[in-house]
């Protein structure tokens, strides 16, 4: 898959797509779209709330249960890196 990544206005729900590209723009697209945010404070407010949300679903699914020795744990992870 090819990709290009440009910047650009959007009219009524349109785009328009810089000349040197138009060619590549025929057929099947995957298009994603990703928009600046407005208010720096509510995207650290839902990053916040989502990272909360994350660690309440671990917590709950208590995925640490089978380790009962936490420090001999991590010395065989460790081990593994070396």
């Amino acid at each position: 898959m090819l990709a290009v990544e440009f910047e650009t206005n959007a009219k009524n729900g349109m785009i328009q797509i810089p000349g040197k590209y138009r060619e590549m723009a025929e057929g099947l697209l995957k298009i994603i779209i990703l928009k600046e945010e407005q208010n720096p404070k509510i995207s650290s407010r839902n990053k916040y709330f989502n990272l909360k949300k994350l660690l309440n679903q671990i917590h709950r699914k208590n995925i640490f249960q089978s380790i009962d020795d936490p420090v001999e744990w991590q010395r065989a992870i460790r081990d593994e890196w070396s």
